[in-house]
Protein backbone atom coordinates (compact mmCIF):
# COMPACT_ATOMS: atom_id res chain seq x y z
CA UNK A 1 0.00 0.00 0.00
CA UNK A 2 1.20 3.22 -0.58
CA UNK A 3 0.91 6.39 0.85
CA UNK A 4 1.33 9.49 -1.23
CA UNK A 5 2.06 13.06 0.54
CA UNK A 6 0.81 15.44 -1.74
CA UNK A 7 0.63 19.43 -1.25
CA UNK A 8 2.76 22.94 -2.64
CA UNK A 9 6.56 23.02 -3.14
CA UNK A 10 8.11 24.08 0.24
CA UNK A 11 5.29 22.24 2.50
CA UNK A 12 7.78 19.75 3.94
CA UNK A 13 6.74 16.41 2.33
CA UNK A 14 10.58 15.07 1.77
CA UNK A 15 10.77 15.86 5.01
CA UNK A 16 7.94 13.96 6.49
CA UNK A 17 7.76 11.71 4.26
CA UNK A 18 10.61 9.46 6.00
CA UNK A 19 8.81 10.42 9.36
CA UNK A 20 5.54 8.64 8.69
CA UNK A 21 7.26 5.61 7.20
CA UNK A 22 9.06 4.59 10.35
CA UNK A 23 6.06 5.83 12.46
CA UNK A 24 4.17 2.93 10.58
CA UNK A 25 7.29 0.80 9.76
CA UNK A 26 7.68 1.35 6.19
CA UNK A 27 10.12 2.69 3.36
CA UNK A 28 9.92 6.16 1.97
CA UNK A 29 10.37 7.52 -1.34
CA UNK A 30 10.77 10.82 -2.98
CA UNK A 31 10.07 11.00 -6.62
CA UNK A 32 12.00 14.20 -7.20
CA UNK A 33 15.04 11.82 -5.96
CA UNK A 34 13.96 9.26 -8.38
CA UNK A 35 13.58 11.98 -11.12
CA UNK A 36 17.58 13.34 -10.69
CA UNK A 37 18.43 9.68 -10.59
CA UNK A 38 16.51 9.06 -13.97
CA UNK A 39 17.89 11.85 -15.64
CA UNK A 40 21.35 12.14 -14.34
CA UNK A 41 20.94 15.93 -13.00
CA UNK A 42 19.43 17.83 -10.49
CA UNK A 43 15.29 18.34 -10.75
CA UNK A 44 16.69 22.15 -11.35
CA UNK A 45 18.27 21.40 -14.28
CA UNK A 46 15.84 19.16 -15.56
CA UNK A 47 13.69 21.65 -16.08
CA UNK A 48 15.62 24.65 -17.04
CA UNK A 49 17.74 22.69 -19.56
CA UNK A 50 14.70 19.84 -20.88
CA UNK A 51 11.98 21.95 -19.78
CA UNK A 52 8.70 21.67 -17.65
CA UNK A 53 6.99 19.19 -20.27
CA UNK A 54 10.32 17.21 -20.35
CA UNK A 55 9.98 17.12 -16.14
CA UNK A 56 6.12 16.11 -15.86
CA UNK A 57 7.12 12.91 -18.33
CA UNK A 58 9.68 11.76 -16.30
CA UNK A 59 7.56 12.37 -13.31
CA UNK A 60 4.15 10.22 -14.63
CA UNK A 61 6.97 7.75 -16.03
CA UNK A 62 8.31 7.38 -12.41
CA UNK A 63 4.37 6.82 -10.52
CA UNK A 64 3.59 4.84 -13.69
CA UNK A 65 6.17 2.36 -12.93
CA UNK A 66 5.15 2.01 -9.24
CA UNK A 67 4.44 -1.62 -8.63
CA UNK A 68 1.10 -2.72 -6.52
CA UNK A 69 2.86 -4.41 -3.23
CA UNK A 70 1.29 -5.16 0.10
CA UNK A 71 4.28 -3.25 1.65
CA UNK A 72 3.61 0.24 3.14
CA UNK A 73 5.25 2.71 0.87
CA UNK A 74 4.92 6.41 1.72
CA UNK A 75 5.37 9.02 -1.48
CA UNK A 76 7.01 12.25 -0.93
CA UNK A 77 5.87 13.87 -4.69
CA UNK A 78 6.59 16.92 -6.10
CA UNK A 79 4.44 20.10 -5.88
CA UNK A 80 2.60 19.56 -9.51
CA UNK A 81 2.63 15.79 -9.56
CA UNK A 82 -1.17 16.02 -9.06
CA UNK A 83 -1.83 18.59 -12.18
CA UNK A 84 -2.42 15.62 -14.54
CA UNK A 85 -5.58 13.30 -14.04
CA UNK A 86 -3.52 9.73 -15.05
CA UNK A 87 -1.07 10.51 -12.09
CA UNK A 88 -3.72 11.28 -9.61
CA UNK A 89 -5.53 8.08 -10.81
CA UNK A 90 -1.79 5.81 -10.32
CA UNK A 91 -1.86 7.35 -6.95
CA UNK A 92 -5.60 6.13 -6.31
CA UNK A 93 -5.13 2.59 -7.61
CA UNK A 94 -1.94 2.12 -5.62
CA UNK A 95 -3.09 3.41 -2.28
CA UNK A 96 -4.04 6.81 -0.87
CA UNK A 97 -3.26 10.58 -1.15
CA UNK A 98 -3.05 12.57 1.57
CA UNK A 99 -2.90 16.24 1.47
CA UNK A 100 -0.37 18.46 3.51
CA UNK A 101 -1.63 22.06 3.44
CA UNK A 102 -0.33 25.46 4.97
CA UNK A 103 -0.28 29.37 4.72
CA UNK A 104 0.88 31.46 2.15
CA UNK A 105 3.92 32.47 4.62
CA UNK A 106 4.47 28.86 5.65
CA UNK A 107 4.91 27.84 2.06
CA UNK A 108 6.89 30.52 1.47
CA UNK A 109 9.04 29.72 4.22
CA UNK A 110 9.78 26.37 2.52
CA UNK A 111 10.24 27.66 -0.39
CA UNK A 112 13.10 30.07 0.49
CA UNK A 113 14.49 27.14 2.77
CA UNK A 114 15.20 25.28 -0.34
CA UNK A 115 15.63 28.21 -3.18
CA UNK A 116 19.08 26.89 -3.80
CA UNK A 117 17.57 23.55 -5.21
CA UNK A 118 14.92 26.22 -7.16
CA UNK A 119 16.80 28.14 -9.36
CA UNK A 120 13.83 27.69 -12.33
CA UNK A 121 11.71 29.96 -10.05
CA UNK A 122 10.45 32.88 -11.59
CA UNK A 123 9.37 35.12 -9.26
CA UNK A 124 10.00 35.19 -5.21
CA UNK A 125 9.22 32.35 -2.93
CA UNK A 126 6.07 34.31 -1.31
CA UNK A 127 4.32 35.34 -5.27
CA UNK A 128 5.24 31.74 -6.23
CA UNK A 129 3.58 30.88 -2.95
CA UNK A 130 0.34 32.37 -4.04
CA UNK A 131 0.54 31.36 -7.48
CA UNK A 132 0.35 27.62 -6.70
CA UNK A 133 -2.06 27.81 -3.78
CA UNK A 134 -4.59 29.80 -5.81
CA UNK A 135 -3.87 27.89 -9.24
CA UNK A 136 -3.88 24.40 -7.77
CA UNK A 137 -6.73 24.49 -5.20
CA UNK A 138 -9.03 22.18 -6.26
CA UNK A 139 -6.32 19.50 -6.92
CA UNK A 140 -4.53 19.78 -3.67
CA UNK A 141 -8.11 19.22 -1.80
CA UNK A 142 -8.52 16.12 -3.94
CA UNK A 143 -7.05 13.96 -1.36
CA UNK A 144 -8.46 11.50 1.15
CA UNK A 145 -7.22 13.15 3.93
CA UNK A 146 -5.86 16.63 4.45
CA UNK A 147 -3.25 18.35 7.21
CA UNK A 148 -2.30 21.29 8.29
CA UNK A 149 1.12 21.67 8.40
CA UNK A 150 1.60 25.42 10.53
CA UNK A 151 3.07 25.83 13.27
CA UNK A 152 3.71 21.97 13.33
CA UNK A 153 7.19 20.31 13.66
CA UNK A 154 7.83 17.68 10.68
CA UNK A 155 7.54 14.40 13.49
CA UNK A 156 4.25 15.91 14.77
CA UNK A 157 2.89 15.85 11.40
CA UNK A 158 4.10 12.41 11.03
CA UNK A 159 2.52 10.91 14.18
CA UNK A 160 -0.57 12.97 13.13
CA UNK A 161 -1.31 10.84 9.88
CA UNK A 162 -0.19 8.07 11.54
CA UNK A 163 -2.60 8.44 14.42
CA UNK A 164 -5.44 9.34 11.49
CA UNK A 165 -4.61 5.95 9.90
CA UNK A 166 -3.97 3.85 12.69
CA UNK A 167 -7.47 5.19 14.76
CA UNK A 168 -9.56 7.24 12.43
CA UNK A 169 -9.55 5.66 9.05
CA UNK A 170 -7.96 2.67 9.25
CA UNK A 171 -7.34 0.51 6.38
CA UNK A 172 -10.16 -1.65 4.82
CA UNK A 173 -9.05 -4.39 2.36
CA UNK A 174 -11.98 -6.27 0.21
CA UNK A 175 -11.76 -10.46 0.18
CA UNK A 176 -13.35 -10.61 -3.57
CA UNK A 177 -14.38 -14.30 -3.27
CA UNK A 178 -17.55 -14.81 -4.93
CA UNK A 179 -19.16 -13.07 -1.78
CA UNK A 180 -16.88 -10.38 -1.05
CA UNK A 181 -16.55 -9.24 2.41
CA UNK A 182 -14.32 -6.56 3.78
CA UNK A 183 -11.67 -6.76 6.38
CA UNK A 184 -11.27 -3.75 8.29
CA UNK A 185 -8.45 -3.17 10.35
CA UNK A 186 -8.00 -0.03 12.57
CA UNK A 187 -7.61 0.49 16.80
CA UNK A 188 -11.09 1.21 17.95
CA UNK A 189 -13.26 -0.43 15.93
CA UNK A 190 -14.51 -3.26 18.75
CA UNK A 191 -16.45 -0.60 20.11
CA UNK A 192 -18.29 -0.55 16.91
CA UNK A 193 -18.59 -4.38 15.58
CA UNK A 194 -22.83 -3.84 16.29
CA UNK A 195 -22.91 -0.91 13.56
CA UNK A 196 -20.76 -2.37 10.98
CA UNK A 197 -22.89 -5.65 11.62
CA UNK A 198 -26.35 -3.36 11.29
CA UNK A 199 -24.91 -2.02 8.22
CA UNK A 200 -24.36 -5.29 6.62
CA UNK A 201 -28.20 -6.32 7.53
CA UNK A 202 -27.68 -8.27 10.50
CA UNK A 203 -30.85 -7.75 12.95
CA UNK A 204 -32.69 -10.00 15.24
CA UNK A 205 -30.24 -11.98 17.35
CA UNK A 206 -26.74 -12.79 17.81
CA UNK A 207 -24.13 -15.32 20.07
CA UNK A 208 -20.78 -13.87 20.72
CA UNK A 209 -18.62 -17.00 20.91
CA UNK A 210 -15.39 -16.54 23.00
CA UNK A 211 -13.07 -18.44 25.43
CA UNK A 212 -13.57 -17.15 29.14
CA UNK A 213 -10.46 -14.92 29.34
CA UNK A 214 -11.95 -12.63 26.14
CA UNK A 215 -15.33 -12.76 27.09
CA UNK A 216 -14.27 -11.42 30.37
CA UNK A 217 -11.82 -8.53 28.76
CA UNK A 218 -13.97 -7.76 25.05
CA UNK A 219 -17.54 -9.39 24.98
CA UNK A 220 -18.76 -6.38 27.16
CA UNK A 221 -17.63 -3.96 24.72
CA UNK A 222 -18.92 -5.76 21.55
CA UNK A 223 -22.20 -6.64 23.23
CA UNK A 224 -22.95 -2.96 24.27
CA UNK A 225 -22.07 -1.77 20.23
CA UNK A 226 -24.74 -4.56 19.35
CA UNK A 227 -27.48 -3.43 21.56
CA UNK A 228 -26.78 0.12 20.30
CA UNK A 229 -26.90 -1.10 16.62
CA UNK A 230 -30.36 -3.32 18.03
CA UNK A 231 -28.94 -6.30 17.83
CA UNK A 232 -29.96 -8.79 20.76
CA UNK A 233 -26.52 -10.53 21.91
CA UNK A 234 -25.68 -13.68 23.94
CA UNK A 235 -22.76 -14.38 25.29
CA UNK A 236 -21.67 -18.29 24.74
CA UNK A 237 -18.17 -19.21 26.17
CA UNK A 238 -16.20 -22.42 24.92
CA UNK A 239 -12.55 -23.54 26.36
CA UNK A 240 -9.53 -21.70 25.30
CA UNK A 241 -6.76 -23.14 22.80
CA UNK A 242 -7.20 -26.31 21.18
CA UNK A 243 -9.60 -28.13 23.48
CA UNK A 244 -12.45 -25.82 22.03
CA UNK A 245 -12.06 -27.26 18.59
CA UNK A 246 -13.72 -30.73 19.29
CA UNK A 247 -17.47 -32.48 18.16
CA UNK A 248 -18.48 -31.90 22.05
CA UNK A 249 -17.83 -27.87 21.48
CA UNK A 250 -19.35 -28.44 18.55
CA UNK A 251 -23.10 -29.63 20.17
CA UNK A 252 -22.73 -27.42 22.65
CA UNK A 253 -22.72 -24.38 20.62
CA UNK A 254 -25.58 -25.70 18.12
CA UNK A 255 -27.67 -25.95 21.81
CA UNK A 256 -26.63 -22.52 22.85
CA UNK A 257 -27.76 -21.00 19.58
CA UNK A 258 -30.99 -22.51 19.82
CA UNK A 259 -31.40 -21.48 23.27
CA UNK A 260 -30.38 -18.05 22.21
CA UNK A 261 -33.21 -18.13 19.42
CA UNK A 262 -30.20 -16.77 16.57
CA UNK A 263 -32.22 -17.31 13.30
CA UNK A 264 -30.67 -16.49 9.63
CA UNK A 265 -31.50 -12.51 10.33
CA UNK A 266 -28.62 -12.41 13.12
CA UNK A 267 -25.97 -14.80 13.31
CA UNK A 268 -22.71 -15.21 14.93
CA UNK A 269 -20.14 -13.16 15.98
CA UNK A 270 -16.39 -14.93 16.67
CA UNK A 271 -14.33 -13.31 19.12
CA UNK A 272 -11.18 -14.37 19.58
CA UNK A 273 -8.26 -16.18 18.57
CA UNK A 274 -8.22 -18.37 15.53
CA UNK A 275 -9.42 -21.77 17.44
CA UNK A 276 -12.58 -19.62 18.51
CA UNK A 277 -12.99 -18.54 15.12
CA UNK A 278 -12.52 -21.79 13.68
CA UNK A 279 -15.25 -23.66 15.78
CA UNK A 280 -17.60 -21.16 15.65
CA UNK A 281 -17.36 -20.52 12.01
CA UNK A 282 -17.60 -24.27 11.84
CA UNK A 283 -20.55 -23.70 13.91
CA UNK A 284 -22.45 -21.19 11.96
CA UNK A 285 -21.99 -23.22 8.88
CA UNK A 286 -23.87 -26.23 10.18
CA UNK A 287 -25.87 -24.70 12.65
CA UNK A 288 -29.61 -24.51 10.59
CA UNK A 289 -27.46 -25.44 7.38
CA UNK A 290 -25.59 -22.09 7.56
CA UNK A 291 -26.04 -19.05 8.97
CA UNK A 292 -23.80 -15.78 9.35
CA UNK A 293 -20.56 -15.47 10.79
CA UNK A 294 -18.68 -11.85 11.86
CA UNK A 295 -15.08 -12.91 12.60
CA UNK A 296 -13.55 -10.32 14.99
CA UNK A 297 -10.37 -11.53 15.92
CA UNK A 298 -8.21 -10.68 19.23
CA UNK A 299 -5.10 -11.82 18.37
CA UNK A 300 -2.34 -11.11 15.96
CA UNK A 301 -2.30 -14.72 14.47
CA UNK A 302 -6.02 -14.41 13.75
CA UNK A 303 -5.94 -11.37 12.52
CA UNK A 304 -3.44 -11.72 9.80
CA UNK A 305 -4.29 -15.87 9.23
CA UNK A 306 -7.38 -17.99 10.63
CA UNK A 307 -9.93 -15.18 10.45
CA UNK A 308 -9.53 -14.36 6.87
CA UNK A 309 -10.52 -16.78 3.94
CA UNK A 310 -13.51 -18.90 4.91
CA UNK A 311 -11.55 -22.06 6.45
CA UNK A 312 -13.85 -23.30 9.68
CA UNK A 313 -12.90 -26.66 11.42
CA UNK A 314 -12.11 -29.10 13.98
CA UNK A 315 -9.57 -31.38 15.35
CA UNK A 316 -9.42 -35.13 15.66
CA UNK A 317 -7.37 -37.71 17.19
CA UNK A 318 -5.74 -37.88 13.96
CA UNK A 319 -4.66 -34.53 13.61
CA UNK A 320 -5.51 -30.63 13.70
CA UNK A 321 -8.73 -29.17 11.55
CA UNK A 322 -8.85 -32.41 9.81
CA UNK A 323 -13.23 -31.68 10.17
CA UNK A 324 -14.59 -28.12 9.09
CA UNK A 325 -16.20 -26.20 6.04
CA UNK A 326 -15.58 -23.16 4.05
CA UNK A 327 -18.10 -20.94 5.45
CA UNK A 328 -16.56 -16.96 4.25
CA UNK A 329 -17.53 -14.42 7.14
CA UNK A 330 -19.58 -11.19 6.42
CA UNK A 331 -16.67 -9.61 7.20
CA UNK A 332 -13.68 -9.57 9.40
CA UNK A 333 -13.27 -6.81 11.93
CA UNK A 334 -9.83 -6.59 13.42
CA UNK A 335 -9.24 -4.18 16.48
CA UNK A 336 -5.01 -4.00 16.93
CA UNK A 337 -5.59 -2.23 20.33
CA UNK A 338 -6.53 -5.82 21.79
CA UNK A 339 -3.27 -7.15 20.91
CA UNK A 340 -1.56 -4.52 23.64
CA UNK A 341 -3.24 -7.05 26.59
CA UNK A 342 -1.54 -10.41 25.27
CA UNK A 343 1.34 -11.55 26.33
CA UNK A 344 4.51 -10.77 23.98
CA UNK A 345 5.05 -14.37 23.22
CA UNK A 346 1.40 -14.44 21.30
CA UNK A 347 2.18 -11.67 19.45
CA UNK A 348 5.59 -13.34 18.47
CA UNK A 349 3.50 -16.16 17.34
CA UNK A 350 1.01 -13.84 15.32
CA UNK A 351 4.26 -12.68 13.49
CA UNK A 352 5.03 -16.30 11.64
CA UNK A 353 2.05 -15.89 9.38
CA UNK A 354 3.09 -11.94 8.39
CA UNK A 355 6.79 -13.44 7.77
CA UNK A 356 5.14 -16.10 5.87
CA UNK A 357 3.10 -13.87 3.77
CA UNK A 358 6.20 -11.52 3.44
CA UNK A 359 8.23 -13.75 1.66
CA UNK A 360 5.39 -15.00 -0.59
CA UNK A 361 5.34 -11.66 -2.34
CA UNK A 362 8.29 -9.84 -2.72
CA UNK A 363 11.56 -7.96 -1.22
CA UNK A 364 10.05 -4.82 -0.39
CA UNK A 365 7.19 -6.81 2.24
CA UNK A 366 10.25 -8.63 3.44
CA UNK A 367 12.58 -5.53 4.37
CA UNK A 368 9.37 -3.94 6.03
CA UNK A 369 9.65 -6.72 8.46
CA UNK A 370 12.91 -6.80 8.93
CA UNK A 371 12.34 -3.68 9.84
CA UNK A 372 9.55 -3.42 12.16
CA UNK A 373 8.83 -6.95 13.50
CA UNK A 374 10.58 -5.56 16.64
CA UNK A 375 8.60 -2.89 17.23
CA UNK A 376 5.41 -4.98 16.59
CA UNK A 377 6.66 -7.46 19.21
CA UNK A 378 6.80 -4.30 21.69
CA UNK A 379 3.08 -3.72 20.42
CA UNK A 380 3.67 -0.39 18.99
CA UNK A 381 0.50 0.26 16.87
CA UNK A 382 1.62 2.00 13.82
CA UNK A 383 4.29 -0.32 12.56
CA UNK A 384 1.59 -3.55 13.96
CA UNK A 385 -1.20 -1.85 11.56
CA UNK A 386 1.44 -2.08 8.85
CA UNK A 387 2.18 -5.96 9.56
CA UNK A 388 -1.33 -6.63 9.73
CA UNK A 389 -2.14 -4.70 6.41
CA UNK A 390 0.98 -6.29 4.41
CA UNK A 391 0.17 -9.85 5.56
CA UNK A 392 -3.81 -9.60 5.08
CA UNK A 393 -3.60 -8.29 1.56
CA UNK A 394 -1.30 -11.24 0.81
CA UNK A 395 -4.02 -13.08 1.82
CA UNK A 396 -6.51 -12.03 0.56
CA UNK A 397 -5.61 -11.81 -2.76
CA UNK A 398 -4.95 -15.49 -2.79
CA UNK A 399 -8.07 -16.60 -1.52
CA UNK A 400 -9.78 -14.44 -4.41
CA UNK A 401 -8.07 -16.15 -7.01
CA UNK A 402 -8.65 -19.67 -5.53
CA UNK A 403 -11.18 -19.58 -2.59
CA UNK A 404 -11.68 -23.73 -2.31
CA UNK A 405 -8.17 -24.06 -2.18
CA UNK A 406 -7.42 -25.55 -5.60
CA UNK A 407 -4.25 -24.59 -6.66
CA UNK A 408 -2.81 -21.31 -6.04
CA UNK A 409 -4.47 -21.17 -2.43
CA UNK A 410 -1.76 -23.75 -1.50
CA UNK A 411 1.19 -21.42 -1.59
CA UNK A 412 -0.21 -20.48 2.13
CA UNK A 413 1.03 -23.67 3.03
CA UNK A 414 4.40 -22.85 3.26
CA UNK A 415 5.87 -23.66 6.37
CA UNK A 416 2.56 -25.50 7.43
CA UNK A 417 3.56 -29.28 6.13
CA UNK A 418 6.29 -30.05 8.52
CA UNK A 419 4.62 -27.11 11.35
CA UNK A 420 1.09 -28.74 11.61
CA UNK A 421 2.81 -32.02 12.30
CA UNK A 422 5.32 -30.84 15.11
CA UNK A 423 2.50 -28.79 16.38
CA UNK A 424 0.31 -31.97 16.88
CA UNK A 425 3.11 -34.04 17.86
CA UNK A 426 3.81 -32.22 20.52
CA UNK A 427 0.08 -32.71 21.34
CA UNK A 428 -0.22 -28.44 20.56
CA UNK A 429 1.88 -27.06 23.78
CA UNK A 430 4.24 -25.53 21.03
CA UNK A 431 2.12 -22.43 19.80
CA UNK A 432 0.71 -22.44 16.18
CA UNK A 433 3.09 -19.87 14.93
CA UNK A 434 6.45 -21.24 17.18
CA UNK A 435 5.44 -24.58 15.05
CA UNK A 436 4.94 -22.58 11.80
CA UNK A 437 8.26 -20.67 12.24
CA UNK A 438 10.10 -24.07 12.53
CA UNK A 439 7.83 -25.31 9.30
CA UNK A 440 9.13 -22.09 7.51
CA UNK A 441 13.16 -23.18 8.56
CA UNK A 442 12.36 -26.73 7.43
CA UNK A 443 10.56 -25.86 4.04
CA UNK A 444 13.49 -23.50 3.27
CA UNK A 445 16.49 -25.99 4.27
CA UNK A 446 14.95 -28.39 1.89
CA UNK A 447 14.60 -26.26 -0.56
CA UNK A 448 18.44 -25.66 -0.11
CA UNK A 449 19.31 -29.34 0.35
CA UNK A 450 17.26 -29.45 -2.91
CA UNK A 451 19.24 -26.88 -4.46
CA UNK A 452 15.99 -25.30 -5.53
CA UNK A 453 16.79 -21.73 -3.47
CA UNK A 454 20.35 -20.48 -2.00
CA UNK A 455 21.72 -21.11 1.83
CA UNK A 456 21.49 -17.50 1.82
CA UNK A 457 17.80 -17.59 1.88
CA UNK A 458 17.25 -19.39 4.99
CA UNK A 459 19.41 -17.04 6.76
CA UNK A 460 17.62 -14.40 5.88
CA UNK A 461 14.98 -16.17 7.00
CA UNK A 462 16.02 -16.80 9.96
CA UNK A 463 17.75 -13.90 10.79
CA UNK A 464 13.93 -11.94 10.65
CA UNK A 465 12.39 -15.02 12.37
CA UNK A 466 14.99 -14.66 15.70
CA UNK A 467 14.07 -10.52 15.48
CA UNK A 468 10.62 -11.37 16.05
CA UNK A 469 11.55 -13.84 18.92
CA UNK A 470 10.22 -16.91 17.19
CA UNK A 471 12.23 -20.21 17.25
CA UNK A 472 14.24 -21.46 14.57
CA UNK A 473 15.79 -24.50 15.72
CA UNK A 474 13.68 -27.20 17.55
CA UNK A 475 14.19 -31.05 18.32
CA UNK A 476 11.31 -32.60 16.58
CA UNK A 477 9.43 -35.34 18.37
CA UNK A 478 9.41 -38.82 16.86
CA UNK A 479 5.90 -38.64 15.82
CA UNK A 480 6.50 -35.63 13.75
CA UNK A 481 6.98 -37.86 10.54
CA UNK A 482 3.58 -39.93 11.39
CA UNK A 483 0.93 -36.59 11.39
CA UNK A 484 2.83 -35.37 8.27
CA UNK A 485 2.10 -38.35 6.21
CA UNK A 486 -1.33 -37.70 7.43
CA UNK A 487 -1.12 -34.48 6.26
CA UNK A 488 -4.73 -33.34 4.47
CA UNK A 489 -3.45 -31.93 1.66
CA UNK A 490 -1.27 -34.92 0.48
CA UNK A 491 -3.26 -36.58 -2.65
CA UNK A 492 -2.44 -40.24 -3.53
CA UNK A 493 -0.59 -40.79 -0.21
CA UNK A 494 2.13 -38.27 -1.41
CA UNK A 495 3.48 -35.32 0.48
CA UNK A 496 3.68 -31.88 -0.69
CA UNK A 497 5.82 -29.27 0.37
CA UNK A 498 5.67 -25.84 -0.85
CA UNK A 499 9.13 -24.78 -1.31
CA UNK A 500 10.36 -21.07 -1.71
CA UNK A 501 13.45 -20.54 -4.98
CA UNK A 502 14.01 -16.74 -3.72
CA UNK A 503 11.33 -14.39 -2.65
CA UNK A 504 8.13 -14.05 -4.46
CA UNK A 505 8.79 -17.37 -6.05
CA UNK A 506 7.94 -20.80 -4.92
CA UNK A 507 7.43 -24.61 -5.98
CA UNK A 508 5.60 -27.40 -5.00
CA UNK A 509 7.55 -30.61 -4.92
CA UNK A 510 6.56 -34.23 -3.81
CA UNK A 511 8.46 -37.18 -3.90
CA UNK A 512 11.09 -35.83 -1.76
CA UNK A 513 14.23 -38.29 -0.84
CA UNK A 514 13.75 -39.50 2.75
CA UNK A 515 17.73 -38.44 2.61
CA UNK A 516 16.85 -34.61 1.64
CA UNK A 517 14.10 -34.77 4.34
CA UNK A 518 16.92 -36.33 6.80
CA UNK A 519 19.41 -33.46 5.81
CA UNK A 520 17.15 -30.55 6.29
CA UNK A 521 16.20 -31.90 9.45
CA UNK A 522 19.46 -31.99 10.56
CA UNK A 523 19.66 -28.64 10.26
CA UNK A 524 16.31 -27.48 11.92
CA UNK A 525 17.64 -29.41 14.94
CA UNK A 526 21.40 -27.78 14.78
CA UNK A 527 22.96 -30.99 14.05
Amino acid sequence: MHLFLVGPPGVGKSTVAPLLAEALGGRAIDIDDEIARAAGKTCAKVITEDGMPRFRAIESEILAALRPTPALIVVSTGGGAVLLDPNRKRMSELGMRIGLTGTVATIARGIKATLSERTHLDVGPREHAARVLRERRDVYRDVDASFTVDGAEPHEIALAIAAWLVSARGVRIDVRTPRPYPVLVRAGLLDQVGTHLRDLGWSGRVAIVADRLTATRHAPSVRRSCVAAGLHATVVTVPRGERAKTTASLERLWNAFGAAKVGRDGGIIALGGGTVGDIAGFAAATYLRGVRVAQVPTTLLAMVDSSIGGKTGIDLARGKNLAGAFHQPDAVLADPATLLSLPRRERSSGLAEIIKAAFLVDRDSVTQLERSAAAVLEGDLGPTLGAITLAVDVKAGIVAADEREAGLRELLNFGHTLGHAYEAASRYRVPHGEAVSIGLVFATALADVLDLAPTSLRERLEAVLAVAGLPTRARLPVGTWSFVQQDKKARAGKVRWILPRTIGRFSEVIDVAPRALRQATAIVEGR
